[in-house]
């Protein structure tokens, strides 16, 4: 008998582009974290805001699909947000007197890897991947 693939569960929600996107998505993943048995979720929580912030903020239509999920290769946990903008996100080089533009910056340097895809369908995926 073939040997059976465990395919990990993925939570999924989504979101109307609001005001109140970011505090839906941080309540989604306190769950998914505490469903993982993640005690400590507050690098989970600040990189979903800004990846749901910048979502809401530079893409402003169309829904925000938020998945969450454990890799079964490294263990590590997956946070990915899919839009419909055409735009990549990238790390700007911000002057110290900017009042925006760090977001990224600062993600970049609490999670273990992250990305931008586009997908088929149009839009694209940003995803990062956190440890444990």
């Amino acid at each position: 008998m073939p040997a059976i693939a465990q395919v990990p569960e993925v939570s999924t929600l989504v979101l109307s582009p609001t005001v109140n996107a970011p505090k839906y998505a941080r309540d989604f993943l306190a769950k998914c974290f505490c469903d993982l048995g993640i005690a400590d979720d507050y690098v989970g929580r600040t990189v979903l805001s800004e990846l749901v912030t910048n979502t809401y903020e530079h893409v402003g239509t169309g829904q925000i699909v938020i998945r969450i999920f454990e890799d079964g290769q490294d263990g590590s946990v997956v946070l990915e947000v899919w839009d419909q903008g055409a735009e990549m996100p990238v790390v700007q080089e911000v002057e110290g007197s900017a009042e925006s533009g760090r977001g990224l910056f600062a993600m970049s340097l609490l999670v273990r890897d992250w990305g931008v895809r586009p997908i088929s369908e149009g839009g694209k995926i940003v995803w990062a991947k956190l440890d444990r």
